[in-house]
């Protein structure tokens, strides 16, 4: 029992083609952008005009050897990524990751199967042609959605765009990228489009082998479960009318055999479904009406023996877990010259099944969460100014009611075990029935001093219900929701909500070649939710008698983070750009240990130059980029966190751009190979491997690549 983790009483048959067929069917794939000014009203917070709290761009995967995003989103202010597995990357804002952190695919929240973010919603994104991220700097506002007490983040891909004409036009691409160790990347799409109507497929396959780490200071040892393989479609269409739109998708990721070295169990398969369809009505100049209805399940199993080495018979475990969600939101949004408000109500429903198994022994089976069902229902609105040349503003409130309920669970250990069977009785009569009232309330003052300066003082509060994880995890177990610390937890039905007061002051400054923004901020989260130790009797003597370390049980404790990120922009002309961006946060539980938070960031920032260069309508430039990081001694002792040093790594990218739209890129990370460990990559868990158990997982070395990439349209 030493290792267990999570898996099914008998294996069951992949499902996934049945839900994509009645997905696929309960989603018209005819649809279309809004209006032109449609993507605005979706994701600007301010429309017709920039604002310092909102950033908005166009990330290009192929400009880094990763499989996701996650190279490109670390260069965000105040984003950095958990690295879990090559695929199972996790967004962390200013301290705080996982749930607490709103992470939007295509306008959905991803129901992830897997309990500790292997599924995390970074590995649904398709493709690696243009995808569009809208970062809500700061306090996140209330139009953004229910739980964002940690800040929000969207990514969907670019809509292609309507042409003038009645007749159809046809484009796409094609991408192709070969990189060291193996690293195969491929993306296709195509698109159909003319004046009211487009049709859209986007495909991806992306496969790597495990990676060595850099040999500068080390020996190049080959880092163990490095290695990845998934696969994905999207196909989107659309319709337009002069008062009416709608815009469907149906995306099907499958993830086949991938590591994931920090967490005790390695992805086996994930098959994940994501479907959506958009309702656009104007109802006048003024008012428009969005409805969106949103579909997401995801099949799962992981264990710890098939693809990472285990001598143990006894101690194999598989966990099979499937997870649904659906979702609706409707929302009315009035704009005229000077204000614009926002109504909307918001309903989802999450659904979650785990079970582990032991194939060498029939009779083992631990049935983990069983019925878990999460509904959130939520209503909303937000005011704000819309043009002014002196003071701006914006408020608005969110009002959510969280329930949550479980079924009861089982364990054949139950029958010869009086501890297991103590847990197990504990949790099958007690209330597991929860309500959580949540309330958000968001203000944001912006004073313009002169045309080259804006001041904006935001405050808010913000609150956030406990995940099932923190509720419904009866017997003690390596489930975090991704922290991945490598301690078992126990979950805790008295848990009360997290409520954070919450203060950030940004600026932006410009001029003729330059912009900076700074930003400042300050949080106290009463009833923050971590791991303390554990005075559950029965859950201690199952460690005891396993010889592990007594479990953590998940409690209300507070804590505050504090810190700043700041952007820097200038363009020596019209080739030659810099580009800095910087971070800091420190993270404290002010309560009965006064420790620092787990997992957070160091000092960090990234400084890149680029250069472009155009010649007879074709263009060539490169970018050469240099991630630096502090040494990071702030540590979690709770969770036997340890520090890590500081470092310097070099990145290149440059390409060549024909005017008949083939791009060529030579794409070079950590060019001087050297070895480092970055503080979020967490710590080996795969046995019989070059790298030690619980030494920090090492990044790779050098990876040379070349990507091909070639867009066309035909007329």
């Amino acid at each position: 029992m030493q290792n267990l983790s999570l898996s099914a009483a008998a294996k069951p048959q992949r499902i996934f083609a049945r839900h994509f067929l009645s997905l696929a069917v309960a989603v018209t794939l005819i649809s279309a952008p809004a209006y032109a000014n449609s993507t605005a009203l979706e994701t600007i917070t301010v429309t017709g005009q920039h604002h310092p709290l909102l950033i908005e761009t166009t990330l290009d995967p192929t400009q880094s050897s990763a499989p996701d995003m996650r190279n490109q989103l670390a260069q965000l202010p105040g984003i950095s990524i958990n690295g879990n597995g090559a695929v199972s990357g996790i967004i962390q804002y200013r301290g705080m990751f996982s749930d607490r952190v709103n992470v939007q695919i295509d306008g959905s929240v991803i129901t992830a199967a897997g309990p500790n973010g292997m599924d995390s919603p970074l590995s649904h994104v398709i493709g690696s042609i243009g995808q569009e991220v809208t970062l809500y700097r700061g306090i996140a506002p209330v139009s953004v959605g229910a739980e964002t007490i940690g800040g929000a983040v969207a990514i969907s891909h670019i809509a292609p765009e309507l042409t003038d004409s009645e007749q159809r036009t046809f484009s796409g691409g094609l991408s192709v990228s070969r990189f060291s160790f193996n690293k195969t990347h491929y993306s296709v799409s195509a698109n159909a489009i003319n004046h009211n109507t487009y049709i859209s497929v986007i495909a991806d396959k992306q496969t790597a082998d495990n990676y060595r780490a850099g040999s500068s200071g080390g020996n190049g040892i080959v880092i163990p479960s490095s290695f990845y393989d998934r696969h994905g479609v999207k196909i989107r269409g659309g319709y337009v009318a002069k008062n009416y739109s709608i815009d469907g998708f149906v995306t099907a990721r499958t993830t086949n055999e991938s590591g994931t070295p920090t967490l005790a169990m390695d992805i086996i398969y994930i098959d994940a479904l994501l479907a959506g369809l958009d309702y656009t009505q104007r109802l006048n100049n003024q008012w428009q009406l969005k409805t969106q209805v949103r579909a997401n399940n995801n099949e799962h199993i992981m264990d710890n023996f098939t693809l990472r080495s285990n001598t143990n018979n006894a101690a194999y475990r598989e966990n099979y877990v499937d997870s649904e969600g659906r979702s609706i939101s409707i929302k009315a949004s009035h704009i005229d010259a000077q204000w614009r408000s926002e109504y909307g109500v918001d309903w989802y429903t999450k659904e979650h099944y785990s079970n582990i198994t032991n194939p060498n022994m029939a009779m083992f089976y631990l049935n983990n969460f069983n019925d878990v069902q999460r509904d959130t229902a939520s209503v909303y609105a937000q005011w704000e100014q819309e043009k002014s040349s002196d003071l701006q503003w914006l408020f608005g409130g969110r009002y959510s009611r969280i329930s949550a309920d479980a079924g009861t669970v089982d364990s054949n250990m139950a029958m010869m075990n009086p501890n297991v069977a103590n847990l197990r009785d504990a949790f099958n009569t007690a209330q597991r029935s929860k309500l959580f009232d949540l309330l958000d309330v968001v203000g944001r003052i912006s004073l313009p001093s002169n045309e080259s300066s804006v001041w904006t003082l935001s405050a808010g509060v913000k609150e956030q219900a406990p995940i099932y994880q923190q509720l419904y995890t009866w017997f003690p177990l390596g489930i975090s929701a991704g922290m991945a610390d490598g301690r078992n937890y126990l979950g805790n039905l008295d848990l009360s909500k997290e409520t954070a007061f919450k203060v950030d002051v940004s600026a932006e400054f410009t001029g003729l070649r330059w912009r900076l923004a700074p930003s400042v901020y300050w949080s106290q989260i009463d009833n923050y939710i971590m791991g303390m130790p554990s005075d559950n009797m029965s859950a201690n003597m199952i460690a005891q008698m396993n010889n592990i370390a007594p479990p953590l049980i998940w409690a209300n404790e507070d804590a505050q983070i504090a810190g700043f990120d700041v952007t820097y922009q200038y363009a020596f002309s019209d080739n030659w750009s810099l580009g800095i961006t910087g971070q800091y946060v420190k993270g404290k539980q002010t309560g009965t240990l006064n420790q620092d938070l787990y997992r957070l960031a160091p000092f960090s920032g990234d400084v890149s130059l680029s250069w472009q260069q155009e010649h007879d309508s074709n263009s060539y430039g490169f970018i050469l980029h240099t991630e630096l990081a502090a040494a990071q001694n702030n540590v979690a002792e709770l969770q036997n966190e340890t520090s890590t040093s500081g470092y310097g790594v070099v990145n290149f990218n440059g390409y060549y751009q024909f005017d008949s739209g083939l791009k060529i890129q030579l794409v070079a990370t950590n060019i001087f190979d050297k070895t480092y460990a970055p503080h979020l990559a967490g710590v080996n868990r795969v046995t019989a491997a070059q790298l030690a158990v619980g030494d920090k997982v090492l990044s790779a070395g050098r990876t040379v690549g070349l990507n091909i990439n070639y867009q066309f349209a035909i007329d």
